[in-house]
């Protein structure tokens, strides 16, 4: 137990580190809203497609719908970080990026058991997560006053979620949920221009406009689940649906212009144009999903989810595209062949696949921007109840004769589950 608490708290420093060093890989579609959304699934998850809202979990925490945190009997400890690299084409041009950051940190443990049977009444968890990053670098000429001139336009951050969930059951096989995140962080953009050739003029200086966007607020992710058991007991149909609510979050954007010199990019004088707060409100999603399948053995799985975006996003980054409601549909499967093998540890592998598509909010040359790829995962059992778990995803988004642009990415998701008994009422002193 000593050994198991030691590692959990370096494990949970060292990914704080890779929390706050860490940067995703560049990515064109994060300068349009809030950025690229990480999504809410951990890594057992990723490796089922990302659906998982009616898919309850006993050695894992459920991050998908807080209503399902009731089936982990135990205190359990999750981490994980994802690596990825993108391959970027346009018509003319080419190039790819590569990174890796921190996927989320999260610690679930029970509140309160039923005296007559034992079952968890009541459950929480706390995480804290990215919940959207932005990181891209355009660069494109034109001509000023018979000028060459190169516009250059990047921004790097992102908005992070600290949150504290919390699954009740009110009825046999009926539970639900609340999650309650603090969004905040910011997103630092800068525009300038320079010349392509200094010395069609005697420039000696440079201008740039800064802004920083940050955001501060409470957004709420209400999640209802049911169970229903078949008559043998053996298997079961679980509907399990997630609504991420509309709420005012507060936005504070600041502009700075500022002069530099042009050989060594030193600031030179700094004024401050915009210093002003806005009310905005992050998109709404509703997640309907179903599955079926035999405790501890194999399950089916699939989401449906409705993304409504918010004109409030205009705001920020190159919000210039015209939005409309979007949707992703997601199928997973997931197999272990018997858990209790004392013979063979392969059969106590969880082997998981699965593939999603995803029909963007935003239109890029009026066509919608669409993400379709493939999952696999794999979680090892480390001991009783613990794991390592892996995931991969490789896909595409975005094509360059429909939306000017497209990216082909590969996606590795690691992370450590850790299950144990905490916060156990002494007996006897």
């Amino acid at each position: 137990m000593q050994r198991f608490k030691t590692s959990f708290l370096l494990l949970a420093l060292a990914l704080v580190s890779v929390y706050a060093s860490g940067q995703a890989a560049r990515s064109p579609f994060s300068s349009l809203g809030f950025g690229d959304y990480y999504g809410d699934a951990f890594v057992n998850n990723q490796g089922m497609g990302g659906a998982g809202v009616a898919n309850p979990q006993f050695w894992h925490l459920n991050n998908m719908n807080p209503a399902l945190l009731g089936y982990n009997q135990r205190t359990v400890f999750q981490a994980g970080i994802v690596g990825e690299n993108k391959q970027l084409a346009s018509a003319t041009e080419k190039g790819s990026s590569r990174n890796a950051n921190l996927n989320f940190l999260a610690l679930g443990f029970p509140v309160m058991r039923k005296k007559s049977t034992g079952e968890i009444a009541w459950a929480s968890a706390l995480g804290l997560a990215p919940y959207s990053y932005v990181n891209y670098d355009f660069q494109y000429s034109g001509v000023v006053n018979g000028l060459d001139v190169i516009y250059v336009d990047k921004a790097k951050g992102g908005f992070s979620q600290f949150y504290w969930s919390n699954g009740v059951r009110l009825f046999k096989n009926f539970n639900v949920g609340l999650k309650t995140a603090v969004l905040f962080s910011s997103v630092l953009s800068d525009y300038s221009n320079v010349l392509s050739d200094p010395a069609q003029l005697d420039a000696r200086y440079m201008l740039t406009v800064r802004e920083v966007q940050s955001i501060q607020g409470v957004k709420f992710t209400p999640g209802v689940f049911y169970r229903i058991d078949s008559i043998a007991k053996k298997f079961s149909l679980n509907i399990g649906a997630t609504y991420e609510v509309k709420s005012g979050l507060t936005s504070n954007l600041e502009q700075v212009l500022e002069r530099k010199d042009f050989s060594s990019g030193a600031i030179l004088q700094s004024d401050t144009l915009l210093n002003q707060s806005n009310s905005v409100q992050f998109p709404e999603r509703l997640t309907l999903g179903f599955s079926f399948g035999r405790t501890d053995r194999w399950m089916l799985a699939t989401d449906y989810t409705i993304i409504k975006p918010s004109s409030s996003t205009a705001i920020f980054g190159m919000d210039k595209a015209p939005v409309q409601n979007g949707w992703k549909a997601a199928f997973g499967f997931e197999l272990t062949p018997d858990v209790r093998s004392l013979s063979s540890y392969l059969k106590r592998v969880t082997y998981r696949t699965g593939a999603s598509l995803e029909h963007g909010t935003y239109l890029l040359n009026g066509n919608v921007v669409k993400d379709i790829g493939i999952n696999f995962g794999l979680s090892f059992p480390v001991n009783r109840f613990s794991n390592l778990d892996v995931a991969f995803r490789t896909g595409k988004r975005g094509d360059k004769s429909l939306n000017g642009i497209e990216e082909k990415y590969f996606k590795v998701y690691f992370g450590v589950t850790f299950n144990d008994q905490w916060f156990i009422k002494r007996k006897f002193d």
